[in-house]
């Protein structure tokens, strides 16, 4: 008798994230039969999470085999391929972490939330060589680019990161006025950080549009009331075009405030980041941030309302068609050898992003079927975004990536005298013996070497 495929979803908490994952098998016939298990730490959510799939698949007329745990282990358990979207300690913890920095003198959170979800996914993919160890491992929560690397160099798991900003072309294109099926990209780099290297419109060059819009559009459109979320076409974004000389996608544009990179210009007043953003600043100010968090509190509310409304559908909130997300077509890719062009993040097996070791993970394009994950080399960056992006953003990485393999304080130690904010020795070791001593540090305190 043929296996039942088994989908394991670490951290099903999130209904957007989950409800979007059972939708996408419901319309993908092929996987049809297989068996969901949702695993979350917070009950209460879990419940609902496996009340609304089961509603969802039942409105579709799909077979779906649901189960719920709170264990992870044995969510783990007959695993063919396992997703984590789980941001360990969610955004209270995170909110936390980027205070406890700013006591510290301090951006944002320094580096202290990304290091501690990068801990939390190394330990996931610990547990999923350890008790199933040929499945695939769809890493689709942050920080893909540490915490892919961290996995790749310390255990033999097959991981994919997984991340949605490379559809930025597509605002680019929308803005431009250009019909999307007339539209290609090709981009690569690092997860958060990659760059378009080819941009065409109805088979030609399409970078003079954007310098034309420039020139004639930009100004008028920078006037108008923007969403907090529009980068992509922000100011920085293009200012970051003009530097490097190739445009930034997707989340590129902000995470240019990472310690090593620009951030200060965009960042240093609230004024600064509304004239480099939008009118709330950009996604990471204080009213940005609190608007998203409105935006996701109202979907989760129509979600729950849809899931527990005898007379509403959940299908009136998850459309019943294949979303932009890649993970379920990877899948059916994987298992019924249907070879497919993605865009994921791998080991640079290959040299895919010229300059950097095999054993750190890029994000390009690769060709996925029955045969496994096979990467698309590309052509070499232009050496000022290699020189003034690529080089201090791999640096970067490589001492996140020592600190977590390393578990050595003096790892953490080298990370955080990266940021430029950081002032003195005295500053770091503050921040750092706070955040070592903080009883929700667990990920971390893990893998500390006492």
């Amino acid at each position: 008798m043929k296996k039942q495929l088994k989908i394991a979803i670490i951290g099903a908490g999130s209904s957007q994230f989950s409800g979007g994952i059972i939708r996408d098998i419901c319309v993908t016939p092929r996987l049809h039969g297989v068996k969901i298990t949702l695993m979350d730490v917070d009950e209460k959510r879990l419940q609902f999470i496996y009340a609304m799939g089961k509603k969802l698949a039942g409105e579709l007329d799909t077979k779906i085999d649901f189960e719920m745990t709170l264990s992870r282990e044995e969510a783990l358990q007959g695993a063919d391929f396992v997703i984590n979207t789980a941001q360990d300690g969610g955004h209270s913890w995170a909110t936390e972490m980027q205070m406890m920095a700013r006591r510290h003198g301090y951006q944002d959170g320094a580096i202290l939330s990304l290091v501690y979800n990068g801990a939390f996914l190394l330990d996931v993919a610990k547990d999923v060589e350890r008790i199933c160890p040929e499945a695939y491992l769809i890493q689709s929560a942050n920080p893909v680019f540490e915490g892919c690397t961290a996995i790749t160099r310390s255990t033999k798991v097959k991981t994919i990161g997984l991340c949605h900003g490379h559809y930025g072309y597509r605002d680019i294109a929308k803005v431009l006025g250009m019909d999307l099926k007339d539209v290609t990209a090709k981009m690569c780099g690092f997860n958060h950080w990659i760059f378009m290297t080819d941009f065409r419109y109805k088979g030609e060059d399409a970078y003079p549009l954007i310098d034309r819009w420039i020139e004639e559009e930009a100004e008028e459109y920078w006037k108008k009331p923007r969403k907090y979320s529009d980068q992509q076409m922000s100011r920085a974004a293009i200012h970051q075009y003009k530097m490097f000389g190739l445009m930034p996608i997707g989340d590129t544009p902000r995470m240019m405030d990472f310690p090593t990179m620009y951030g200060w210009m965009y960042n240093d007043s609230l004024e600064t980041k509304k004239y480099f953003y939008s009118q709330q600043g950009g996604f990471d100010s204080d009213e940005g941030w609190g608007q998203y968090l409105e935006d996701l509190n109202e979907n989760l509310r129509k979600i729950q309302e849809a899931a527990l409304n005898p007379e509403k559908k959940v299908t009136e909130v998850f459309e019943p068609k294949q979303s932009d997300e890649q993970i379920v077509p990877i899948i059916e890719s994987l298992v019924y050898d249907i070879p497919r062009v993605y865009q994921v993040n791998i080991p640079n097996k290959g040299q895919l992003v010229e300059g950097f070791p095999e054993d750190i993970v890029v994000e390009c394009e690769a060709l996925i079927s029955g045969a496994g994950i096979q990467g698309i080399k590309n052509r070499r960056l232009p050496s000022r975004v290699m020189a003034g992006a690529m080089n201090p953003r791999f640096a970067q990485c490589e001492l996140i990536c020592e600190a977590l393999l390393s578990g050595e304080k003096e790892a953490y130690k080298l990370a955080v005298l990266f940021d430029h904010y950081t002032k003195n020795e005295a500053q770091v070791e503050k921040m750092l013996e706070e955040w070592f001593s903080h009883p929700k540090n667990v990920a971390v305190n893990k893998l500390l070497r006492r």
